[in-house]
């Protein structure tokens, strides 16, 4: 990507509001493109696995494109799968995307989906990292992110997930800051023992069609409110 790389400390008034609730929260960010956007609109992470069903990729797909038709911002990691279909289901309606990467962003991973940073780049939206441009991605650094794919949003929406997927990471993160936490009904779907396990713990409100998804969308918080409705994050 032919794109400069900006730097974005803590203490800086763009730094993304939501993520100073975190008590680990990334000392600076790295950025490519608007990261102005997660300060001015509500932001919706929209996760799910890697090795996901094809009706969890059209779910994501519409989700995306939801979001965008409802001035949401749509979050996640950039990963094969769900998070793809997501980010294309907004672009497809002119939406905008913020994409949290577990390497420097010289390191786009994965590399399969680098015209699809190019696309969010251009559309107003932005790539951010808390990791030097040429850092490479590391087993603990997808943990890390998850954090902060949950941080900077107002809400979190699980398509597809299993028990042991690392989309639980980024639904954890969401339960433990106080986000608004949505998942589609395990019933639905057919590899998601991680939705399971959260309408069994009560962690999540369960989506079982399109009006709930625009229920959910809808009623996510301010930002500012988001804020001080947030714990923090151990």
């Amino acid at each position: 990507m032919n794109y400069e790389i900006l730097k974005c400390e803590s203490t800086d008034t763009q730094y993304p509001k939501a993520l100073n609730i975190l008590n680990k929260k990334p000392t600076c960010i790295y950025y490519v493109g608007d990261i102005g956007i997660m300060n001015r609109e509500k932001n919706v992470a929209i996760v799910g696995s890697r090795d996901c069903s094809d009706y969890a990729r059209q779910l994501a797909f519409e989700a995306g494109r939801m979001a965008a038709k409802k001035n949401l911002t749509v979050v996640n990691g950039l990963a094969i799968g769900c998070d793809t279909e997501a980010l294309l289901g907004a672009l497809d309606y002119n939406g905008r995307c913020v994409a949290i990467l577990p390497g420097g962003l010289n390191q786009i991973y994965p590399k399969q989906n680098e015209n699809l940073a190019e696309r969010i780049v251009n559309a107003g939206g932005c790539l951010i990292s808390e990791y030097p441009a040429d850092a490479k991605p590391q087993k603990y650094t997808f943990v890390e992110r998850d954090r902060i794919q949950s941080g900077v949003s107002q809400g979190v929406l699980v398509i597809e997930t299993t028990s042991d997927g690392g989309t639980m990471h980024t639904a954890n993160a969401a339960f433990r800051q106080a986000k608004r936490l949505a998942v589609y009904a395990s019933a639905l779907l057919k590899n998601a023992t991680g939705n399971q396990l959260l309408e069994e713990q009560h962690k999540a409100s369960v989506i079982r069609n399109s009006q709930m998804l625009e229920e959910f969308m809808m009623n996510l918080p301010d930002i500012e409110e988001n804020i001080q409705l947030s714990i923090f994050d151990m």
